[in-house]
């Protein structure tokens, strides 16, 4: 019997000393969102549609992560997370301390759900409340959760789930306002030590919900996925290959009934394959894609009212470069009067001949292509040397509004007669910004081209 003990003992102290506590510092703060940043339906090629055209952008509050407690440093999060604050990770097992700082004008608090706590940090105002049910403006509460068995994946589910956080001193009204995000939890054993998943290559966060800013009017309905609507979520970017986790949730009240559908590609659950899930406010579904087919493809919900009324977007799953044959180590595109391009040859031959494309990015997902677009040299360029090249010169009048050119080759001629092109629109691009604070872009966004009709 006492080697048994003993054994149950060490099991009981190993399982103890993997058990980590991660803290987080997040604050609720008033901003202003546009649900559209682009001021285009990016699907369509047009401007945004009546009812919304020209109102998208409002005061909403959301939760902002930082790096301690001082509550100055902003800690960076995916652009596609979009309005929903930071993700809250742990392993079944850890716990999760949460400092929570309001920087709003109203009570707010953080809840959680799936998570074992006790009644302080339940974050929820109903009799009998705890302590951490409403934190007024300017005050703290640091809330401690526990995720246990039930927070984690249940028996044959993937490795990891998701669950949600937000305020519930008034919930209805708070989570319409943005105070909404969400906890990933990942099995026992099988997470890396910032808690995510080992076994999974990318995940992604997609909340459908509709926002009324309105009090019920169209014009004040927001379809949204992570609070863009008409295709201006950005981010979902993959490579061929990738084992990609999507986490499903939905929230709001009667009207968001969602089927999120993917085109392009079918996705498991573990028991059975799916291109469409169904979302009721509340609820969440986690699915894995093997991101097996290049191309940019439809992410949407299916309910025809909400398609129309904005709720698509797209991932992208592109193919992994091979060695460029030209790179751009340095561009002037900014100037008042002439503009360059310094070019480099990556290959092994001379080049002789080059056309390079130079499109516009209005902002990081909205690409246009000017009218005086592309520029053909006819220049001995040997391996390994660059030269700084003029750019067409209708791009230093055309800088108006753009946040960044996009440079890239689109033929390229060698001394000895052979060739080279590109496999796919943009290959081997550059993106010169116009600021220093910008994306970092993995492909280019698809080309706009106006579909109106005149």
């Amino acid at each position: 019997m006492k080697p048994i003990l003993c054994a149950l003992q060490v099991l009981f102290l190993a399982l103890s000393a993997s058990a980590a506590t991660r803290h987080y510092y997040i604050a609720a703060e008033d901003v202003a969102w546009d649900y559209a940043p682009s001021g285009y339906d990016l699907l369509h090629g047009r401007a945004i549609p009546p009812p919304w055209h020209g109102h998208t952008r409002w005061l909403k509050t959301r939760y902002i992560e930082y790096t301690d407690a001082t509550f100055t440093v902003r800690k960076p999060q995916p652009a596609w997370l979009g309005i929903l604050g930071p993700i809250i990770r742990a392993e079944v097992g850890d716990t999760i301390v949460v400092e929570f700082l309001n920087r709003s004008k109203l009570p707010h608090s953080m809840h959680p759900h799936g998570l074992r706590y006790d009644k302080d940090d339940e974050g929820a105002m109903y009799m009998p409340s705890g302590r951490g049910a409403s934190v007024d403006s300017g005050d703290r509460f640091t809330y401690r959760w526990h995720a246990n068995t039930g927070s984690g994946p249940g028996p044959g589910q993937l490795s990891s789930t998701v669950w949600w956080y937000h305020s519930h001193t008034d919930e209805p009204s708070e989570t319409n306002a943005g105070l909404l995000g969400p906890i990933i939890v990942t099995a026992k054993g099988k997470a890396r030590p910032d808690g995510s998943p080992k076994d999974v290559d990318q995940e992604f966060v997609a909340a459908y919900m509709i926002f009324d800013e309105m009090r019920g009017q169209d014009a004040g309905l927001f379809h949204a996925i992570n609070g863009y609507v008409f295709g201006n979520l950005p981010g979902l970017v993959m490579k061929q290959g990738e084992h990609v986790r999507w986490y499903l949730m939905g929230m709001g009240n009667e009207r968001d009934l969602h089927t999120p559908h993917w085109h392009g590609e079918t996705l498991t659950d573990g028991h059975r394959n799916a291109d469409v899930v169904e979302l009721l406010p509340a609820s969440t579904v986690t699915m894995d894609m093997n991101a097996d087919n290049p191309g940019t493809w439809l992410f949407h919900c299916q309910v025809t009212d909400h398609m129309e009324a904005g709720m698509m977007s797209e991932y992208t799953i592109y193919q992994p470069e091979g060695r460029c044959p030209l790179s751009f180590p340095h561009a002037a595109l900014w100037g008042d009067s002439s503009s360059s391009v310094t070019v480099r040859n990556n290959s092994a031959k001379t080049i002789t001949r080059m056309q390079v494309e130079f499109d516009r990015l209005i902002t990081p997902q909205f690409r246009m292509r000017p009218v005086d677009y592309s520029k053909t040299w006819e220049i001995r360029l040997a391996p390994g040397q660059q030269a700084t090249l003029p750019a067409p010169e209708s791009l230093a009048r055309q800088s108006q509004g753009i946040e960044a050119w996009a440079v890239f080759p689109l033929a390229i001629v060698y001394s000895d007669g052979t060739s080279w092109k590109p496999a796919a629109d943009g290959q081997c691009f550059q993106a010169f910004w116009r600021g220093k604070d910008h994306p970092q872009l993995e492909v280019l966004p698809p080309l706009q081209l106006d579909m109106e009709q005149d």
